[in-house]
């Protein structure tokens, strides 16, 4: 038996904003202290802005604006790009901080990323549904 459960879109918003104020949160901090290894914050960015688009493709997954869902997965692409700039720009204001182009270089990439994730997931998944719906239809000839 196969049982969806449906999540309401104003939890998965909630959760989606939560997230990008833990990265506005995680910004703000003075990261003088904190030694990574060469560019490895370059991997953090990366992970971070992916999981980022990942939580907004399943949030606009549920929104009705277009039906092509590639045009949800450019647009949740295009706004964490953006989220990724003004935490840049965030980062001028923060002490012991600075801009670095190739960290919104990372978010990007990042979020691209998830973006093909998602779109091969969500293909594969719908063909999977469709299979199932026409041997449903076979069986019950």
């Amino acid at each position: 038996m196969n049982i969806k459960i449906k999540i309401p879109w104003i939890f998965k918003c909630i959760l989606t904003l939560v997230y990008a104020g833990i990265i506005y949160w995680e910004s703000s901090r003075d990261t003088s202290s904190v030694s990574l290894p060469y560019h490895t914050d370059k991997i953090v960015h990366f992970v971070e802005f992916a999981l980022l688009c990942l939580m907004t493709c399943w949030l606009l997954s549920s929104v009705r604006i277009w039906t092509n869902g590639i045009y949800k997965i450019i647009l949740a692409v295009g706004v964490t790009s953006l989220y990724g700039i003004s935490d840049e720009f965030h980062q001028l204001f923060t002490p012991n901080r600075s801009v670095d182009a190739f960290d919104w270089m990372a978010d990007t990439i990042g979020a691209v990323t998830a973006g093909f994730f998602w779109q091969k997931i969500t293909r594969i998944v719908h063909i999977k549904e469709k299979s199932l719906a026409i041997e449903k239809t076979l069986i019950k000839m």
